[in-house]
């Protein structure tokens, strides 16, 4: 499969939430996303993990294989981005990853249902490195408390990131709900899986920050 054979499946006018051939579709700039009834993602029932700001797909592709066991989402806003994510999948016959191509809070509060999550990673979410675009980051209160709503008692929940002022408003946001546990905090992960941003910062020369926290509900 090329990533050019996964066609949009409607225009802009025609724009709903919709699930096929193994991806979701949640559209920006819609009304009503608290209309979709819950649908299995998976034909087997497994522990789900959840990847955020997927990129091109490499961490989670890699984590579907070696992991069978779960099931794997991958959550992607950019079209472009997605359909790659869909290529590499369908060519390695995976059947427990599901691309979900929209923005990481939407897709979370209105399609995941509670405690349906078991871990979910953050890799490498945009740093939004202008102070006057910082309100656009990604880790914030609404999506914490989305996060610590879907996510399984004791349940995990990973941030990586290279910016250092975004890792400590990380610590910060999570902080705030109180069900949350910093259980590592760390420059090193061994085998935690690479990926595009992380060739690129690690070829740079910059610090990656690892943080894991643990649901305590």
């Amino acid at each position: 499969m090329n990533p050019k054979d996964l066609k949009k499946p409607f225009n802009w006018e025609e724009r709903r939430p919709l699930m096929q051939d193994g991806v979701l579709y949640v559209p920006e700039y819609y009304d009503k996303h608290q209309e979709w009834a819950p649908v299995p993602f998976f034909v087997e029932a497994k522990p789900i993990a959840v990847e955020y700001c997927t990129g091109n797909g490499a961490w989670i592709l890699e984590k579907a294989q070696q992991h069978p066991e779960m099931n794997w989402i991958a959550v992607e806003i950019r079209f472009d981005r997605a359909r790659k994510i869909w290529s590499k999948m369908k060519n390695a016959n995976l059947t427990n990853l599901l691309v979900v191509c929209g923005e990481a809070l939407t897709f979370s509060k209105y399609y995941l249902q509670d405690s349906v999550v078991q871990e979910a990673y953050i890799n490498f979410p945009d740093p939004w490195p202008k102070e006057k675009h910082a309100k656009h980051r990604l880790i914030q209160e609404p999506f914490v408390r989305e996060i610590s709503r879907v996510i399984a008692s004791n349940g995990r929940v990973v941030l990586v990131t290279d910016h250092p002022v975004y890792h400590e408003q990380m610590k910060a946001e999570i902080g705030k709900v109180p069900a949350w546990e910093l259980s590592l905090y760390a420059n090193d992960w061994p085998n935690y899986g690479t990926s595009y941003f992380d060739h690129l910062f690690r070829g740079q020369g910059c610090p990656i920050h690892y943080l894991q926290f643990e649901n305590k509900k």
